[in-house]
């Protein structure tokens, strides 16, 4: 591959300031705000986030996956438990999470530790989903290696038309036992904010317990 020059790749941003004034106290509320702005603004996804996670080999990865719940209690999102992101988090439940709005030109960045929802909520949600998306959720190994991905899509319409032919679809299409949701509690947060000449605007909220009752904000430099 041709070695290309991103040096020169630069964009400025002006938006409104961020002050010690503007931002709320609490960074539940924070992300609330900006997360319903980029409802309104972000063409795709506003939603999708990058989880980074990191097992016993001290390895990292990163994928995009899409945020279903947020609340004072954390963030929730859907996976397969034997992925790989599932097995690091089963080794080492500290996680990130990363939000990207680029009309905005803000982020969110958020780490804290994971652990699975209640059965009672993945099941409620892997039965809102779309028949197809269940029957893809059941039949793939995720993370594993696909030889053949035509035979896994016959597999998929196999047990589609099983319930077509009147099957039980409570039946055929429920929740396999590795597959569910994670919740991550937050203990850090940080919101930045694209400012001109780079002259960034970056908040971090902390809890260095979870006994502390307030979180401690302080301005982080560029």
């Amino acid at each position: 591959m041709k070695e290309r020059d991103l040096y020169h790749m630069r964009k400025d941003y002006s938006p409104e300031p961020l002050t010690e004034e503007s931002v709320s106290r609490d960074p539940f509320m924070q992300f609330g705000k900006w997360f319903h702005e980029a409802l309104s603004t972000e063409t795709t996804e506003p939603n999708a986030m990058i989880v980074s996670t990191c097992g016993l080999d001290m390895i990292p990865s990163s994928r995009v996956v899409l945020l279903k719940k947020y609340s004072p209690d954390g963030f929730v999102f859907f996976t397969n438990y034997k992925s790989r992101k599932g097995n690091q988090l089963s080794q080492n439940p500290n996680a990130s999470i990363l939000f990207f709005w680029p009309v905005t030109m803000r982020q969110v960045r958020i780490e804290g530790t994971v652990e699975k929802v209640p059965e009672s909520e993945s099941d409620e949600y892997f039965s809102s989903r779309p028949a197809e998306s269940r029957a893809t959720a059941i039949i793939s190994k995720q993370s594993m290696h696909l030889d053949n991905k035509e035979l896994f899509e016959k597999e998929v319409s196999a047990m589609l038309e099983r319930v077509d032919n009147g099957g039980d679809i409570s039946d055929i299409l429920a929740r396999p036992l590795n597959w569910g949701g994670y919740n991550l509690k937050p203990h850090l947060f940080e919101f930045w904010q694209g400012g001109t000449n780079r002259a960034h605007d970056r908040f971090e909220y902390l809890k260095e317990s979870p006994d502390q009752p307030d979180w401690t904000i302080s301005r982080l430099y560029p």
